[in-house]
């Protein structure tokens, strides 16, 4: 069987918005990748996950997001673990999923700084390759020394990815809800429609 190149994207998605996809897509194309997963996060760590949309809804908003893209899947592992997850687990078991092909995680750009203070960090750098979204108004200079240092120190792969700034996030789209305010051409119309019927965010 041939081997695939089989992208992660993980957040909270609270919800899923058009630069989560679009993030995927760029990630897809640049790299030719075969799929990608988005992951909702758990969040059981947090103190203030009360504050968080249940793992359920967040799901079905993911689902009906990629529902028109084929190269586009979702995943409950995360939301399903009651006592959380760290992203090296979660690779580990990715990997017992699909045996044979290579994954590969994608990250905000600021993310690689400090990932090596991440949960088994250096097994996690081994495991996979990380696309490492870089931004206009990123310090380029500064992620190129983290790329370099990681490959030293783990033998890292870390790939920086162009991906242009889209100013559109969660927060905002939250906000945006609670006050009356429009969210049209910001998240897919799909995921708007739900958010009404469920009576999200106000």
């Amino acid at each position: 069987m041939e081997c695939r190149k089989i992208g992660i994207l993980g957040g909270t998605f609270d919800p899923i918005h058009n630069a989560h996809l679009l993030l995927g897509e760029a990630a897809r194309e640049q790299f030719g990748l075969d799929r990608i997963i988005f992951i909702p996060n758990n969040l059981a760590h947090l103190i203030n996950r009360k504050e968080v949309t249940s793992g359920d809804i967040r799901y079905q908003m993911v689902k009906m997001a990629i529902s028109d893209n084929p190269y586009f899947t979702c995943s409950r592992l995360e939301i399903d673990k009651p006592e959380g997850i760290y992203t090296y687990d979660t690779i580990q078991e990715l990997k017992l999923m699909y045996p044979g092909d290579e994954l590969y995680l994608i990250l905000g750009g600021d993310s690689i700084i400090g990932i090596d203070t991440w949960y088994m960090a250096k097994e996690l750098l081994q495991s996979c390759t990380i696309l490492a979204a870089v931004r206009a108004d990123d310090d380029i200079a500064a992620l190129d020394k983290k790329q370099r240092e990681l490959a030293t120190r783990f033998g890292a792969d870390i790939r920086l990815m162009t991906f242009n700034r889209i100013d559109i996030s969660s927060t905002d789209i939250r906000q945006r809800v609670k006050t009356g305010r429009s969210v049209r051409y910001l998240m897919p119309e799909q995921c708007i429609e739900f958010m009404c019927i469920k009576g999200l965010y106000r």
